[in-house]
C-alpha cells in the first residue's frame, strides 16, 4: 500500500474518477486484499459522515458535499465489494491444491547435478515435470511408494509423472517394492512396467536400449512396432530404434556399482593385471600402496610373505543412510598361513587400526578377530583353519562386528563383538608378517544401505 493508492480511493469517493479509472480500481479490489481493506475503511467513513450530517447543517458551515459522487459509483462500489467478498470466501473455502509429487535426491560426494538446467544441491527435491542431468558421480532418487532409482553419470532423466521416469540417456538401476508395482520406466526405444522387482536400464538415444531384470518380473514393450516381452529374473532384452527386441541373459555385474542397497568401495581380483604397487583395482577410485615386501601375482592369486599394502576408501563410503560395511576376502591355500606371526586384513581410521581378522599372533591355528583394544584375539566358533572365504560385517550404528563364512553376512555369524560406533574407516590393509604367508584371490569392500538393526 502506498500514497498513490490512498489518493486513488479518496478520489473514488470524491467522484473524481472517470468510468475507466473506476473499473480499473474495481478489478484491483478483487485481487489485492490490502487495497480492498483500505477501500472498506473509506466506505465506512463515508457512510458515517453521511449519517452524521444527513438533513442537518452545522452553524456557519454548509452541508458537506456528497452529491459529486456519480450515481453509478455506489452501485459499482457495492458490486466490487460483493465480488471481493465472494472471491475471498472462495479462496478460503475452495479445496486446497494437492502438494506436488517430489522425489528426494541424494548425491555422491563428487557429483555434479542439474535440475532444469540449474545447479542442484545434495538433498534437494526433484518434482514431477523436472529434468535431472547428472554430469559426474551418481544420484539416488527416493520415488513414490518407496521406489528407488540410482542414476550414474552421464545421464539425463525426466520425472514424467507420479510413477513414470523417462531415461533420455544414461544408465540406472531401480528397486521397486510390491507397493510400487506398476512403476513405469521409459526410454527412446522401450517402455518397461515393473511388477515389483529390481532391474537396470541403459538408454542410448537413437541406438539400442537395454533392460536387465535381477529379481521379480518386468513387462517390456517396444516403442516402435508391436514387439513385447515379459522378462523374469536373470533375463534381459535389447530394443533398437526400429522396434526389434532381442532377448539375452541379464548382466547384473554391469550394475553392481549403482545398486540401491550396495555401494562397492573396493573390488579387486588378482587373477590378472599389474603388480600390487600402485595397482588400480577392478572397482575403486584409489590405488594400492605397497609399503613393505614384494607380493607376486601367480596362479590366479596374489601371494606374499612379509608385506603390507594399503588402500584408501572414499570418505563418504559409510554414512547414516549406508551404515553397514561388508569386507569380504577369498584366500587360497598357503602353507604358512597359520604361524605364531600374523597374516590377514585390517580396517583403519585416521591412522589407527581398529580391527584385524585373519591369523592373529599366537600359535593357535584358527581364523580370529583382534579388536585392538582387547588383550586377547577372539577365535571363530567353530574353529576355522586354512583357505576360506570370510566376510567381516561392521554396523556403525551400534558398533557391532561380526565374522561370517562365505561371501555374505546372511548366515549365522562365527563370532560377534562390539567396537566403537560411528566409525567410517578410511583405509584397509592386507599383509603378512615375516615368516607368515597370505594368498588372496579376491577382496571386496561394500557399503550397504539401510538394513534393519539386528
Amino acid at each position: 500500500m502506498n500514497l498513490n493508492d490512498q489518493q486513488l480511493v479518496a478520489a473514488a469517493f470524491d467522484g473524481a474518477l472517470d468510468q475507466t479509472s473506476f473499473r480499473s480500481l474495481q478489478d484491483r479490489l478483487g485481487n489485492e486484499p490490502a487495497l480492498l481493506a483500505l477501500y472498506r475503511e473509506h466506505a465506512l467513513l463515508h457512510h458515517s459522515l453521511c449519517e452524521e450530517f444527513e438533513g442537518s447543517q452545522m452553524i456557519g458551515h454548509s452541508m458537506p458535499s456528497v452529491g459529486r459522487v456519480p450515481r453509478w459509483a455506489p452501485v459499482i462500489a457495492a458490486c466490487a465489494a460483493a465480488i471481493a467478498i465472494v472471491l475471498g470466501a472462495w479462496q478460503w473455502l475452495k479445496p486446497s491444491r494437492p502438494a506436488p509429487v517430489m522425489a528426494g535426491c541424494a548425491f555422491s560426494a563428487d557429483a555434479i547435478v542439474k535440475v532444469d538446467d540449474r545447479q542442484a544441491l545434495d538433498g534437494s527435491g526433484f518434482a514431477v515435470g523436472s529434468r535431472l542431468s547428472v554430469e559426474r558421480g551418481w544420484v539416488r532418487l527416493n520415488l513414490p511408494q518407496k521406489a528407488i532409482a540410482l542414476i550414474e553419470a552421464p545421464a539425463s532423466v525426466l520425472f514424467e509423472a507420479d510413477h513414470v521416469l523417462r531415461f533420455e540417456s544414461g544408465r540406472g538401476r531401480l528397486h521397486c517394492p510390491e507397493g510400487a508395482r506398476g512403476f513405469t520406466v521409459k526410454s527412446g526405444s522401450l517402455v518397461a512396467v515393473d511388477h515389483g522387482t529390481d532391474f537396470g536400464i541403459v538408454s542410448r538415444p537413437g541406438a539400442i536400449d537395454e533392460l536387465h531384470v535381477f529379481s521379480g518380473e518386468v513387462a517390456v514393450d517396444a516403442v516402435t512396432g508391436s514387439a513385447k516381452a515379459v522378462l523374469q529374473a536373470k533375463e534381459a532384452a535389447a530394443v533398437d530404434s526400429a522396434g526389434a527386441l532381442l532377448r539375452m541373459p541379464a548382466r547384473e555385474e554391469d550394475f553392481e556399482s549403482i545398486t540401491p542397497e550396495i555401494r562397492v568401495l573396493l573390488e579387486d581380483r588378482f587373477d590378472t593385471g599389474a603388480p600390487l604397487a600402485n595397482r588400480q583395482p577392478v572397482v575403486g577410485n584409489s590405488h594400492w600402496r605397497l609399503e613393505k615386501g614384494t607380493p607376486q601375482l601367480k596362479d590366479g592369486h596374489l601371494e606374499g610373505t612379509g608385506f603390507e599394502a594399503f588402500y584408501s576408501l572414499p570418505t563418504d563410503g559409510l554414512t547414516a543412510s549406508r551404515p553397514v560395511l561388508l569386507f569380504t576376502v577369498e584366500t587360497v591355500a598357503a602353507p604358512s598361513f597359520h604361524t605364531p606371526e600374523w597374516a590377514g586384513f585390517s580396517l583403519y581410521q585416521e591412522g589407527y587400526e581398529h580391527c584385524f581378522f585373519g591369523d592373529c599372533y599366537g600359535s593357535e591355528e584358527t581364523w580370529s578377530l583382534d579388536m585392538k583394544r582387547r588383550l586377547v584375539p577372539v577365535p571363530t566358533e567353530p574353529r576355522l583353519t586354512g583357505a576360506r572365504t570370510i566376510t567381516l560385517r561392521y554396523d556403525r550404528r551400534d558398533g557391532t562386528v561380526e565374522m561370517h563364512e562365505g561371501a555374505s553376512a546372511d548366515n549365522r555369524p562365527l563370532l560377534r563383538k562390539m567396537i566403537q560406533s560411528g566409525l567410517s574407516f578410511d583405509q584397509v590393509r592386507m599383509g603378512a608378517a615375516d615368516g607368515a604367508t597370505l594368498a588372496v584371490s579376491k577382496i571386496s569392500v561394500r557399503a550397504i544401505q539401510e538394513p534393519p538393526l539386528r
